[in-house]
């Protein structure tokens, strides 16, 4: 089956392993419960989480870089994570964080792909990606592994 949503991860620092190890986490919820784009227009949402950390920085909390690649046929942003932000959150903290800033950078590429006139069947894509965080939130911290 194919990946509709994939998630990359660019660390600043070795610190940051703790959210490239839960953020493989969350890519396998999305690819169990998410059963395609719901736009005929793409063929995959490309996430990519740039995690400041004692090397590099990324810039401001939030998303950016969103680019839709129409003749590639995908979508794609970067959600920037300052260190500030995720370094004091604690395993279960961490996967709430993630799976919001999830589901607001799917919206944002819905609303992104609605604005140049495709159609998203966005309910089923919401309801897709929401039981996808659903499960990656409750599951425990064996699962992904301690915190450095």
């Amino acid at each position: 089956m194919p990946d509709f949503i994939t998630i990359g991860c660019q660390g600043g620092g070795p610190e940051t392993a703790p959210v490239g190890r839960s953020k493989v986490h969350l890519y396998h919820a999305l690819s169990k419960y998410v059963t395609s784009t719901h736009c005929e227009a793409i063929d995959e949402y490309g996430l990519v989480l740039r995690v400041d950390g004692s090397i590099q920085t990324f810039g401001p909390e939030g998303i950016s870089r969103l680019r839709f690649a129409k003749k590639q046929r995908y979508i794609t942003l970067d959600i920037q994570i300052p260190q500030l932000v995720w370094q004091p959150l604690e395993d279960a903290e961490l996967r709430r964080y993630l799976g919001t800033q999830v589901d607001s950078a799917i919206s944002a590429c819905v609303a992104r792909l609605k604005k140049d006139g495709f159609d998203v069947d966005e309910a089923r894509l919401m309801q897709e990606v929401d039981a996808a965080v659903r499960d990656y939130t409750q599951q425990t911290e064996g699962e992904s592994g301690p915190r450095d």
